[in-house]
């Protein structure tokens, strides 16, 4: 077998970066349905402030603790939740592999969300670091866990889309 052209930790970077512009127009693309998709089965996805982060504290404004808790999140989102219309730009950049395994990437990211309301105003709706651990399952990147840290001093009300 012939040794990539590529460096392990550059072909991991190209893996994420494609995982990463997947996860986001699915969820820019309000394709909801599809989000647990991107989960393992044993996932985590956490929400919390920098506050809360830093001193170690386990409070979070949102937690799945597995994929059946996030498919609950979604059909909660798309069955009883009443909300304006809005649409979201999630942006990343500074994405940093901070350990590359056999089957496993963990990554650290700055995220921003601009959002966009019927009024056609955007404004800031969420900004902070996004630390992952991917798991490669079934041939693909999955989210094993997600903790999102939100620099955002005030959360909007309206904290239905997933980030």
């Amino acid at each position: 077998m012939a040794e990539p052209l590529l460096p392990p930790k550059l072909l991991a970077r190209l893996e994420v970066e494609e995982f990463y512009g997947d996860y986001i127009a699915c969820l820019d693309e309000a394709r909801i349905e599809e989000w647990p998709d991107f989960f393992a089965e044993e996932a985590s996805y956490r929400v919390v402030s920098r506050e809360n982060w830093e001193a170690g504290l386990p409070i979070s404004i949102f937690l799945c603790r597995n994929r059946r808790q996030i498919q609950d999140r979604v059909a909660s989102y798309l069955e009883a939740n009443i909300y304006p219309d809005q649409w979201n730009r999630h942006l990343i950049s500074a994405v940093q592999l901070t350990d590359v395994r056999e089957n496993e990437i963990f990554v650290a990211s700055n995220y921003g969300i601009l959002q966009t309301r019927q009024d056609g105003e955007t404004r800031i709706y969420q900004s902070g670091r996004c630390y992952d651990r991917l798991v490669r399952t079934d041939g693909r990147l999955r989210i094993h866990s997600r903790e999102l840290v939100y620099d955002t001093h005030a959360v909007a009300t309206l904290f239905v889309m997933p980030i």
